[in-house]
């Protein structure tokens, strides 16, 4: 028995490790994640992945503490020139940087987008909208449309 633990404190003093990333707070979905918001830690080399922490926005809540995946991240997105951001309900799988197609119900229109910002609940907030950036000649009827609630947000699997 006595071989077998010292077997394994010799494997755990031999194990290679790593600095990986974990919220240092709870940071909600669509924020960016800011250095001052990662504490780094020690864990065992290729226990986890490191993220792309390049301009991370956070694409879900993530809790105090969390190791911080690749999944729990998604990259800043650029809206083209030209288009306009309209806040509107998401689902909350509508992350940023996923297209989106909006139909305009009142107006049996459809118009591509991209999400800049997920939908978030903020009890200072009389909506939790988030942002989904649109070309400029179909801006105006998409923000009447998000108003009126009258625009539904479809998401490709």
């Amino acid at each position: 028995m006595t071989l077998v633990g010292g077997a394994l404190i010799w494997e755990l003093q031999q194990t290679a490790t790593v600095e990986y990333p974990f919220a240092d707070r709870s940071i909600a979905a669509g924020e960016a994640i800011g250095s001052e918001a990662i504490d780094w830690r020690t864990v065992p080399k290729g226990l986890m992945v490191l993220p792309d922490l390049t301009q991370p926005i956070a694409a879900k809540d993530l809790l105090a503490g969390e190791p911080i995946s690749q999944s729990d991240v998604a990259s800043e997105t650029a809206i083209p020139n030209g288009w306009w951001s309209v806040p509107m309900a998401l689902p909350a799988a509508a992350l940023p940087g996923r297209p989106v197609r909006l139909v305009l119900l009142d107006r049996h229109e459809t118009v591509d987008g991209v999400v800049v910002a997920p939908g978030r609940p903020d009890p200072l907030s009389l909506s939790d909208a988030g942002l989904v950036a649109v070309p400029g000649g179909s801006a105006a009827a998409v923000a009447s449309a998000a108003l009126a609630g009258t625009v539904a947000v479809l998401l490709q699997p």
